[in-house]
């Protein structure tokens, strides 16, 4: 099977060359409906992946702002040389 090239071009300085098959005459066909009704299926799954992989990445986001807002105040330290916890300081 022959192949035909096609230039794309990036930029003025930069050009590709990409080959490309020739489809033989009469290769492409029509599907059958098992094959319509499969691949249905799978866009449908994938859909269905799609939007959970969306609710999770909400749940995270806010997740991740809970965290970082507990986090933008630290907590308070003593002093060094200040005795802290423990009984009667002496951690």
């Amino acid at each position: 099977m022959t192949h035909a090239g096609v230039t794309v071009v990036v930029d003025e300085q930069l050009h590709w060359v990409v080959h490309v098959p020739e489809v033989i005459a009469g290769a492409a066909r029509a599907s059958s409906a098992a094959q319509l009704a499969r691949l249905h299926a799978e866009f449908d799954a994938l859909q269905t992946t799609l939007e959970e992989a969306a609710t999770a990445n909400v749940m995270v986001g806010a997740i991740s702002r809970a965290v970082i807002e507990l986090l933008s105040e630290p907590p308070e330290l003593p002093f060094i040389g200040e005795p802290f916890g423990g009984e009667g300081g002496t951690d």
